[in-house]
């Protein structure tokens, strides 16, 4: 599917270039012929269009290659720097058109244009409007920015076209001023679609996110899991044709490791399913609702020591197995299983559980404990206190 994705771009790109270049001759032919500096101007224009064409095709090639060692997230930004150098290059071609007829307007070459000139624009209007429509009904499937920036490069043509059409049209007519006039608009108009490309390129190499109506939608696909409590640090950001995001989501503080990390999962798999563009996500897990960067400032060993060195007071009593910490709202929880090397009766068991109980809720950063005696083979006793 992505071959054929990347054949799909490569096909449009070498089309539009074929055309250009057919329409580039066709206009400067026309506009010698025709005495139109508007067709000329429009020519060039054409010519740029070459040059961004394979500037998108270099770019389709690089990011199509796979995620490497140096680039883990892919080369999906050389789309978005194709998109930047295509539109710088509308942007100087643009302002150059727009200087040199200026100045030759200036020294008094003025001609009555051909109808030859006016049929060339005409041409020029009808191709590149079936182009641009054809180019980004392509880049949208695809999603590819340097073909949707050539996309706009090509009806930015076709506007100058219509624009050309209209001063030559005048010209022939005896208004001889229109023609450079058109030249002129030609060009600044040239000038402004180069300058929203390059604009929108160096945004997306800023790691824009995405639009308001996606992150709706990414926010809804979150918040449809029942075992997600709540989310919250949402960050979203573009590589070329691909988004990738980060979330912090919050589960119940007392499900397992594995289960809160199946739960991250199994949203990380529904956002990169129903969403076409999203290549991947960070889903981060929290107990808690952490938004003001809580830290404990102590650690499981500083804790393990401190119930350790508790239950050393009581003679005969071990721990068996692995404690439970929770680490919640600033509180450490305990939840921990005591054996015995020694039969003791029930009532024995329970007070001393209860002791290690009230001992251990002494310290000061433990808030809650739950002691669990285990009397043979089974844990049959539980003693806790908050």
């Amino acid at each position: 599917m992505e071959h054929n994705n990347v054949s799909a771009g490569y096909r449009v790109t070498v089309i539009g270039a074929v055309l250009n270049l057919a329409l580039a001759i066709i206009k400067f032919i026309a506009g010698i012929m025709g005495h139109s500096t508007a067709l000329i101007a429009d020519a060039i224009h054409s010519l740029s269009d070459l040059a961004t064409d394979l500037v998108v095709y270099m770019s389709l090639k690089i990011s199509s290659q796979k995620p490497d060692e140096k680039h883990p997230y892919g080369h999906g930004r050389a789309e978005t720097i194709g998109s930047a150098v295509i539109g710088a290059a509308v942007l100087f071609v643009g302002i150059g058109v727009a200087w040199t007829v200026f100045q030759k307007a200036s020294g008094g070459e003025l001609h009555v244009t051909g109808l030859i000139a006016i049929a060339g624009a005409a041409v020029s209007i009808v191709v590149k409007e079936a182009l641009f429509q054809y180019t980004r009904k392509i880049g949208e499937k695809l999603r590819s920015e340097s073909i949707i920036a050539n996309a706009w490069h090509h009806r930015s043509d076709a506007v100058s076209s219509l624009a050309a059409f209209v001063g030559i049209t005048g010209a022939y007519m005896g208004y001889t001023m229109l023609d450079p006039l058109a030249a002129i608009i030609v060009g600044i108009m040239i000038a402004g679609v180069g300058w929203k490309i390059l604009w929108e390129a160096v945004q997306n190499l800023m790691d824009r996110g995405v639009s308001r109506e996606e992150l709706e939608r990414i926010e809804e696909i979150i918040t449809s899991d029942r075992w997600v409590v709540n989310y919250h640090e949402l960050k979203t950001r573009k590589v070329g044709k691909d988004t990738f995001v980060d979330v912090h989501i919050q589960v119940s503080p007392r499900i397992s490791v594995s289960e809160a990390h199946n739960i991250a999962e199994s949203v990380r798999q529904k956002l990169r399913r129903n969403i076409d563009h999203v290549a991947d996500a960070l889903v981060h897990i929290d107990a808690e609702d952490d938004l003001e960067g809580r830290h404990y400032q102590l650690t499981r060993q500083e804790m393990e020591e401190a119930v350790k060195k508790v239950i050393s007071e009581f003679p005969g009593v071990t721990i068996d197995g692995d404690m439970v910490l929770h680490f919640l709202l600033l509180r450490v929880c305990v939840d921990v299983t005591i054996a015995f090397d020694r039969e003791v009766s029930g009532d024995e068991a329970d007070a001393i559980a209860n002791a290690i109980t009230e001992k251990l809720l002494e310290h000061k950063k433990i808030s809650e404990v739950t002691v669990r005696q285990k009397l043979g083979s089974r844990v049959e006793k539980i003693a806790g206190g908050s």
